[in-house]
């Protein structure tokens, strides 16, 4: 299966969850709260330093659905 390039919606749209993640991140540091996270596919309570340091998944670790009818 042929991945195609991601649109610009769909740049614009992962820039501002990236965003979004850091901001919420640099706000837990800030309050002292551990950050909900998904760990080997279960959820996770870590802190916010962790969720900065940690290494994240890359995306040959997920398996992508298929669409029906494809």
């Amino acid at each position: 299966m042929k991945r195609s390039s991601p649109t610009t919606e769909g740049r614009k749209a992962e820039k501002a969850l990236k965003k979004a993640v850091k901001k919420v991140i640099e706000e837990h540091r800030r309050l002292g709260l551990p950050v909900a996270v998904m760990h080997n596919g279960k959820p996770a309570l870590i802190s916010a330093e962790e969720a900065t340091t940690s290494v994240r998944e890359s995306r040959s670790t997920y398996k992508p659905r298929r669409r029906e009818g494809k």
